[in-house]
């Protein structure tokens, strides 16, 4: 049975594991420690150089400019955002964007990496998304 989720994405951030089978209890008391956590330990502002994501309002600002972005065009970008300064390949993007539904006959993560250009680094400076030939994608604000 599927739940069209991908396992990356379920897991993400993932610091506990429970396997099966296990006791009803363990498990309520696992839950209830997760939910005592700080809950402000996730961050609620992305930035990178001039560029701001606001996660709660899912508002993006270039400088003092709003940019208006499609949903997987913001979870492109957040996932970009989460792991700046770090090469990523196409697999990876797939996975923590598109799930399990990714087409892996098509362009669209180069379309997608257009688009996020053509919004955000047309006409700018500094160029934020850059092309690693062969291996992937990567935001930093410096080459």
């Amino acid at each position: 049975m599927s739940t069209g989720l991908s396992w990356s994405r379920v897991t993400k951030g993932a610091d506990d594991f429970l396997p099966k089978p296990f006791a009803i209890e363990e498990f309520k008391a696992r839950v209830r420690a997760l939910l005592r956590r700080n809950a402000s330990s996730e961050p609620l502002m992305l930035s990178c150089a001039d560029l701001r994501m606001d996660l709660l309002q899912r508002k993006v600002f270039r400088g003092e400019t709003e940019v208006t972005l499609t949903a997987r065009e913001f979870s492109l970008l957040e996932y970009l955002l989460r792991n700046q300064g770090r090469v990523l390949g196409k697999t990876l993007i797939a996975e923590h964007v598109w799930g399990y539904s990714f087409d892996w006959e098509s362009n669209i993560i180069e379309v997608f990496i257009n688009q996020l250009r053509n919004k955000l680094d047309r006409d700018v400076e500094p160029r934020l998304i850059h092309t690693h030939r062969g291996v992937g994608y990567m935001l930093k604000a410096n080459a």
